[in-house]
């Protein structure tokens, strides 16, 4: 029998990139997998209903199936899909849940193709209530026409800033009546992103959504956050899930997660195997793959194919070891288990905080440490 993936609180779905994972092989769902996790993130564009029909009946079990909504894509000039459209693609691949399209507030750098920077406060602001006014008309337009789909429906709240935040928490209230009647509206959940590079940032974006949704019950996704150190932050302010293609790193860049301090990567490469015996990591894929034959017969793609499945596993592993831990020894278990830096320590020393007293306090007392960021982003696929 397989071993299969603890069900304790599957929070981590790793990204499935037409790019990266073309062989079969890597379909961490399927029956044939060294274990099953259904969970998986794609490219909305990328993907049609034939070929997720197909992945779908491969799987040991119900996938679990998100997509992004189109709206970077439509930003960064590769396609020119409508809100419509967003809706009807992901009703078609079958999404477990729907995205609003949504606008990320940052501009293309001139001159390049995948580069972005942030854009002013106002014009953050202006974007972010232009998501919100589409995502009101997907919603009405779900109920009317799609009314099962529409139980699956999120609205997608970009950001960078707190202020950010809570102009989306305004948004609702003014259109929605509040977040108690939110679900009225969206009844999926709400998903998060926010474009800074800032951990403590993104730590207090997932307080917010704590506080405002996760205690409420209502689902809440982060996207684009499955690195070691947001996976830490986010699992302690009980994000439901979030995304991430850090698994990807082993086909970009011969990247494989180090079996013995796990918050750290191998550089892996045809000359250099030492970090893939069998002694070294025992994995379920590890346990089966014989590296040094895949060199011998110049398949030197497969490692880094393999070592997808090997980043998963590990950070898997990571995700079920800290949801396991209850929160008042959260901290100290994880300085006591990992090598963590100052960033990490104070985010964690920032949500004992708001514990003890409220997350407003806690935002006063910590938001001097923030950075100002002016990180350019690269596209996620």
């Amino acid at each position: 029998m397989q071993p299969k993936i603890p069900k304790l609180k599957s929070r981590y779905i790793p990204v499935h990139s037409n790019t990266y994972c073309i062989s079969s092989e890597i379909h961490w769902w399927k029956k044939s997998s060294p274990f099953i996790y259904p969970n998986v993130l794609i490219n909305l564009l990328s993907y049609n209903k034939e070929q997720i029909d197909n992945l779908r009946s491969n799987s040991e079990e119900e996938l679990f199936l998100l997509t992004d909504s189109g709206g970077f894509q439509v930003i960064s000039g590769t396609c020119n899909i409508n809100w419509e459209e967003s809706l009807l693609k992901q009703i078609e691949l079958g999404a477990s849940k729907i995205f609003s399209l949504d606008t990320p507030p940052v501009k293309l750098v001139p001159g390049t193709l995948n580069q972005f920077k942030r854009m002013t406060d106002i014009e953050t602001k202006r974007i972010i209530k232009k998501n919100f006014e589409i995502a009101c008309k997907q919603s009405q337009y779900l109920k009317e026409k799609y009314p099962e789909e529409f139980k699956k429906f999120c609205y997608v709240a970009q950001s960078i800033t707190k202020s950010d935040l809570d102009y989306n928490i305004n948004l609702i209230k003014e259109y929605c009546g509040g977040i108690d009647n939110y679900i009225n509206f969206f009844p999926g959940g709400i998903v998060y992103t926010t474009k800074t590079s800032d951990l403590l940032m993104i730590t207090i974006a997932a307080r917010h959504a704590y506080e405002n949704f996760i205690k409420k019950g209502i689902y809440v996704h982060y996207l684009g956050m499955g690195s070691f150190n947001r996976m830490i932050c986010l699992i302690r302010n009980e994000i439901s899930t979030f995304d991430s293609s850090s698994i990807l790193q082993a086909t970009r860049a011969n990247m494989f997660v180090n079996p013995i301090n796990l918050n750290s990567y191998l550089q892996i490469s045809g000359n250099d195997l030492s970090g893939l015996t069998k002694q070294f990591c025992i994995c379920p894929v590890c346990s089966k793959i014989n590296y040094h034959e895949l060199v011998k017969n110049n398949e030197l793609t497969m490692i880094g194919r393999h070592g997808m499945a090997h980043n998963l596993w590990h950070l898997l592993s990571i995700n079920v070891f800290l949801d396991a831990i209850p929160k008042k020894n959260y901290t100290q278990m994880v300085l006591e288990n990992f090598k963590v830096n100052e960033d990490v320590k104070r985010c964690l020393e920032f949500c004992d905080y708001a514990d003890k007293n409220v997350f407003e306090i806690a935002y006063e007392k910590y938001k001097h440490f923030l950075k100002k960021d002016e990180t350019k982003q690269n596209t996620l696929f």
